[in-house]
């Protein structure tokens, strides 16, 4: 007996301490006579920027619907409702700045021009002459040149070398001819290394005074091209 009612006394303190069971529509019981509440919910800009962007990876952030059957409403993430919510999901606009897909490419004008050939891929390589000079022979910038080199062949870029002269000194008859005789220097070591020679454009800038120290302007500037 004294069994049987220790039984009973903790299926009814069980009974009354039962404050987590669901009801319907997600709220939560505290007991038989004292109906319902709403759930206690963690609700705040940093976690739901972070499930939305768990729930779809590619997506940016910057517009409501984030393209996964989801959208953005009130700080919370709620399902998509309506048949052009829906629709707006499967085909978001492809535009600067918003989801459009994990293919999307950013609009991009230097990256555009890049692609058509007119303006180099990356920073220009630079070497350097003695006064009135037109060789090269310090390993260094042969070094700069074998790696210049090395990926216009491995990717089949276009090579533009551009020769110039110090314009301080001599006169600009020579100062061409000079910044010429350099660049087609640069040309027979870059195809000595593989480049071919239809991939390569020899100028001449002639005499300039562009850079400081004036030194500075005896030199070569070789640039790659995709087109």
């Amino acid at each position: 007996m004294i069994l049987f009612i220790a039984l009973c006394l903790a299926a009814t303190v069980a009974w009354a301490q039962d404050t987590t069971a669901v009801c319907p529509h997600g709220q939560v019981r505290l007991s038989r006579e004292c109906g319902c509440h709403t759930r206690p919910v963690n609700d705040y800009d940093g976690l739901n920027s972070l499930r939305s962007r768990l729930a779809n990876p590619t997506w940016n952030g910057s517009i409501p619907n984030i393209g996964t059957g989801l959208k953005m409403e009130g700080g919370r993430i709620k399902p998509l409702t309506s048949s052009s919510e829906q629709k707006a999901a499967e085909s978001p606009e492809t535009s600067s700045g918003s989801y459009a897909g994990e293919n999307a490419v950013t609009e991009n004008p230097f990256l555009d021009e890049m692609g058509r050939g007119e303006v180099p891929v990356g920073a220009p390589v630079y070497v350097f002459f003695r006064l009135a000079g037109s060789y090269i022979t310090d390993s260094p910038q042969l070094l700069n040149i074998q790696s210049a080199a090395d990926l216009a062949v491995a990717e089949d870029l276009r090579v533009r070398i551009t020769g110039a002269a110090d314009s301080a000194t001599g006169s600009p008859e020579k100062n061409a001819a000079l910044a010429l005789s350099r660049a087609e220097h640069v040309a027979k070591l870059m195809k000595e290394r593989g480049v071919r020679e239809d991939r390569i454009e020899v100028l001449s800038e002639g005499g300039t005074a562009e850079h400081s120290p004036a030194e500075a302007n005896r030199n070569c500037r070789i640039e790659l091209f995709l087109q």
